[in-house]
């Protein structure tokens, strides 16, 4: 019986000793870059590679990302939008080493991942999240010119949503003359517009500042405006008539002269 109670107590104390942890529990990724998901366990020197089962799954769906167990890679059952994607250091594998290689990061592979490791010494998992980033490109501006007001627009890509504002020269926040929207594009990533609009008659120096507070990004740009040298607006009726009215003078004045000359004749 004494017997007994020691092989058990050694077996729960192998179970106790082994253990499965992530040295980040989150990860940022960036888009089309390589990360790599921390992931190791308690090894056993002496039994090597024989018996050790390491297995990622996603944590929403079970998909499987990557499994390991006879010695090699096992994708059988890999789910295919991991195909050609993921890999194991495997010469670190018997140290303890059990971390996920995740190439051409993607938005989809935003989430919780499972790092499932079993040895002759036990089992255990631990829980990686995966936090997808993506930097915002260069804004490319456009100003349109409008009767009353000149209108202002940034436009960008990246991820995720960014906190976007307007500063005139003495420092005032312009979020009120301000549309921020954004939209998913086909791959993922968010395509930013905001628009700012100013009454033309004022000319204006202002700086657009778009931070992206997950990977501290951030993009200043300042903007200056003159409305000197843009010269009438004709989209207004008096404007028009403005321009109208001299050549209008100068026909009726053509017009009195040849009716003038016919008289005469």
């Amino acid at each position: 019986m004494l017997f007994s109670l020691r092989i058990y107590s050694f077996i729960i104390g192998l179970s106790a000793a082994f253990e499965v942890r992530a040295p980040n529990r989150q990860v940022v990724a960036f888009y089309r870059q390589t990360v790599v998901l921390g992931c190791s366990y308690t090894p056993n020197r002496d039994s090597g590679l024989g018996g050790l089962v390491v297995t990622w799954q996603r944590v929403d769906d079970s998909r499987v990302v990557h499994s390991f167990y006879y010695e090699k890679d096992q994708l059988d059952r890999q789910s295919p939008s991991y195909k050609n994607r993921t890999g194991l250091f495997h010469s670190e594998l018997a140290t303890g080493n059990a971390s996920l290689r995740l190439v051409q990061i993607q938005p989809e592979d935003s989430g919780h991942y499972l790092c499932s490791v079993s040895s002759l010494q036990g089992t255990d998992k631990v829980d990686v999240q995966l936090i997808f980033a993506a930097f915002y490109t260069e804004p490319r501006l456009t100003v349109q010119v409008h009767c009353s007001n000149v209108s202002f627009r940034y436009e960008s890509k990246g991820y995720p949503e960014p906190e976007v504002w307007w500063i005139d020269s003495e420092g005032r926040n312009l979020s009120h003359h301000t549309e921020v929207s954004s939209s998913k594009e086909d791959d993922g990533l968010l395509f930013l517009q905001t628009n700012l609009e100013l009454d033309r008659s004022i000319g204006a120096n202002l700086t657009f500042t778009l931070k992206n507070r997950l990977i501290n990004q951030v993009i200043e740009r300042p903007v200056s405006f003159s409305n000197a040298g843009l010269g009438y607006c004709t989209n207004s009726p008096r404007n028009r008539l403005a321009l109208l009215l001299p050549p209008l003078l100068l026909l009726c004045f053509i017009v009195a002269l040849i009716w003038n000359h016919w008289k005469k004749s």
